[in-house]
């Protein structure tokens, strides 16, 4: 009864690590990208979710059995060193606001924004690029190690049996590529809806982002020194 129980508890737990490792801007943009452009769409999905099932995989594999007690503890002491220090706050603001001086003289010096040679790049890109994309978006981030390790150490305690085990990864694997499979069922179902999204993104795709980002690193740099100066007294 008890490891009934434990099956049942794991069960939403890993589905919500699931969701967690798979809600990334870039997987969901790559996603809306290859729908809207629709060419390759399911063979271009599929390696991407195939890249982002393999990344889990291997990260999951790579931490079985770490213990990260001493890693912690000394990050814990690093990080607290690190808040606890008025010049690191001042140094990130004042990279910040020299980017945004950067960006600022860049926009100033080339109003319009530069071409598009990248967007026929990627859209003349075989499908199996999307494997790396989905591969590197399920190792490279500030989440997804604790994610997996935490995904790993639930599934090897629910059974010592390896086809047990399986089972129980197979139901984070199905929650983790289940809303992409999702989002292009409906994308399929409402092609009215698919087509003014798709000439949304098309306009969208010829924005020039660098104002937004200047204003987003403006803003940081000046909170960043404003917290230097207020906070640290």
């Amino acid at each position: 009864m008890s490891e009934v129980m434990s099956w049942i508890a794991a069960v939403p737990t890993l589905v919500g690590f699931a969701l967690a490792l798979g809600l990334s801007p870039t997987l969901y943009g790559a996603t809306a990208d290859i729908l809207a452009r629709n060419q390759n769409v399911r063979a271009r999905l599929t390696w991407l979710l195939s890249g982002l099932a393999s990344g889990a995989t291997v990260l999951v594999l790579l931490l079985h059995g770490f213990d990260p007690a001493t890693l912690v503890a000394e990050a814990h002491h690093r990080g607290d060193a690190m808040v606890e220090d008025r010049r690191v706050d001042l140094i990130v603001g004042v990279v910040l606001l020299v980017a945004a001086a950067a960006m600022a003289l860049w926009v100033r010096i080339v109003p319009d924004a530069p071409g598009g040679p990248t967007r026929d790049i990627d859209k003349n890109a075989p499908p199996a690029s999307m494997f790396v994309l989905g591969f590197s978006s399920a190792i490279v981030g500030f989440t997804t190690f604790p994610i997996m390790y935490l995904t790993g150490r639930l599934v090897a305690s629910l059974s010592t049996d390896p086809l047990l085990r399986l089972v129980a990864y197979s139901v984070f694997l199905v929650a983790l590529v289940a809303p992409f499979i999702l989002l292009a069922w409906l994308w399929s179902r409402f092609p009215v809806a698919a087509r003014k999204v798709t000439a949304v993104y098309e306009r969208m795709l010829g924005w020039d982002f660098r104002r937004v980002a200047l204003v987003v690193l403006t803003l940081g740099g000046v909170l960043l020194l404003g917290f230097t100066v207020l906070a640290h007294r």
